[in-house]
């Protein structure tokens, strides 16, 4: 009977070093899972941001035709990063807002230039303020006076 006794304490501490060693990997897999989550979204936000940063365009040049019902307007993406578009065009004395297709987007190359034609009811006189949104927030304005 002694002998078993002297059995037992052994077989316990082995019991409750395998549940401590089990735990504490199940902890550290968990920790080093939510880290690299953590530092991959970090990064991925890091460059998103960076790209918003160093966006470039302006509107180069707005034109339209003789009955006054398109309006041209030409972006040029100067800066390094693909850009994504949506030109805005509001007739300041009607109040009427007009753009382009916010489903087809003007979609620029670093370097690039681009055309947007915008169906628009304006007369000789009229002050046109045209906008150019990119899809990561940033504008350039641009005022145009129909001839």
């Amino acid at each position: 009977m002694g002998s078993r006794r002297g059995i037992s304490p052994v077989i316990a501490t082995i019991i409750l070093s395998a549940v401590v060693l089990t735990i504490g990997g199940a902890v550290w897999s968990y920790a080093q899972g939510a880290s690299t989550m953590i530092a991959t979204s970090y990064v991925n936000d890091t460059l998103t941001i960076m790209k918003e940063v160093t966006e470039r365009f302006t509107v180069e040049h707005v034109s339209n035709n003789t009955a006054r019902t398109s309006l041209y307007v030409w972006v040029y993406n100067y800066g390094d990063v693909y850009i994504t578009v949506d030109v805005y065009a509001n007739v300041t004395s009607s109040g009427t807002l007009y753009s382009t297709d916010t489903n087809n987007p003007l979609e620029i190359e670093a370097g690039g230039f681009a055309k947007a034609t915008i169906t628009i009811s304006a007369v000789g006189g009229d002050e046109v303020a045209v906008k150019v949104h990119s899809r990561r927030q940033n504008n350039a304005y641009y005022m145009y006076y129909m001839p």
